[in-house]
């Protein structure tokens, strides 16, 4: 089983205006309201693959009864620990007639030490040997940089393999964990090595595995993404698209390739599935993800060459 951990959920509200006059009353032409974070995208987009998941991580008030609730409506098992506070809630402006976009995002619910405990112990109880756990998105405030790194060690205490997918301190306390997986961009990853790594993308999925990562999953954008394990590195490069929307695109790369892993496909395979299913998320309008078939149709125009060390 794949299991997604998502510490600091969010109810995403989209509202679009013909233009915001700022300090007036302004009425709306449409909204619509989406179940958010990393780890629940990660999980939308495994289903569209084919594989099923549970999510977990934290839920707070009213707002993560109506997240948890709407998740389960949806069909997808949950299993994330309550605690005190309110879920966050965002808001993204849209203004039609200039294309600006506002984003107003809240903070989140801090995070108590027993919170903690408490979610680790929940994921211990689901883990089995063999299951996959994705982490994925930014702390919670209160949350220390390790909690990352400590559900690691808790995963691989149960004989699972871990997924990393954040930024910053996070992201550098984690990869000490020895993840079996990490997927930074390129922003992300220059900040974890600390120098530009474009012209040299080798050297970059090197010194990452050296800090404690067995696999390297770097995202280029519309580049496509540069991939290293044991058996070597490799480049896969996207057909050429009409990008609409990447929202979520590194999330369904992320699942494309937890997929692939799953199904013990080879390190190509598993590229090209992550970067197949990132550039048919990129194709699609609005904060939906592509079916399979559509991915797949991607997956075949996806060329993957071997990088020499």
């Amino acid at each position: 089983m794949i299991y997604t951990v998502t510490l600091n959920p969010s109810l995403d509200r989209t509202i679009h205006y013909p233009t915001v006059a700022w300090g007036a009353v302004n009425r709306a032409t449409r909204s619509s309201l989406d179940l958010g974070g990393k780890g629940i995208n990660i999980s939308v987009a495994l289903r569209q693959l084919g594989c099923e998941s549970v999510m977990l991580g934290f839920a707070a008030g009213v707002f993560g009864r109506l997240l948890v609730e709407g998740l389960q409506d949806h069909g997808y098992r949950c299993e994330f620990v309550e605690i005190a506070g309110e879920t966050r809630s965002n808001i993204t402006l849209i203004e039609d007639d200039t294309g600006r976009v506002t984003k107003l995002n809240e903070a989140g619910p801090p995070v108590a030490t027993r919170d903690m405990d408490a979610l680790e112990e929940r994921l211990c109880a689901l883990l089995a040997p063999g299951d996959m756990v994705a982490l994925a998105g930014s702390l919670p405030p209160d949350a220390p940089n390790d909690v990352y790194a400590r559900l690691i060690d808790a995963a691989h205490r149960c004989g699972a393999r871990a997924a990393l997918d954040t930024s910053g301190p996070a992201l550098s306390a984690g990869c000490g964990a020895a993840p079996d997986l990490v997927k930074p961009n390129l922003e992300e990853a220059e900040t974890l090595v600390g120098r530009p790594i474009e012209a040299d993308l080798v050297w970059a999925l090197c010194a990452m595995r050296e800090m404690g990562p067995r696999r390297v999953l770097l995202s280029l954008g519309k580049e496509g993404a540069v991939y290293a394990d044991d058996s070597g590195c490799w480049l896969a490069t996207p057909p050429a698209i009409a990008e609409v929307n990447n929202v979520g695109a590194g999330d369904a790369a992320l699942a494309g390739a937890m997929c692939a892993w799953a199904g013990e496909l080879s390190a190509e395979q598993m590229l090209r599935w992550a970067v197949a299913a990132g550039t048919a998320t990129a194709q699609t309008d609005g904060t939906t993800f592509p079916g399979h078939k559509a991915i797949q149709r991607v997956y075949e125009q996806v060329l993957v060459e071997q990088l020499a060390d």
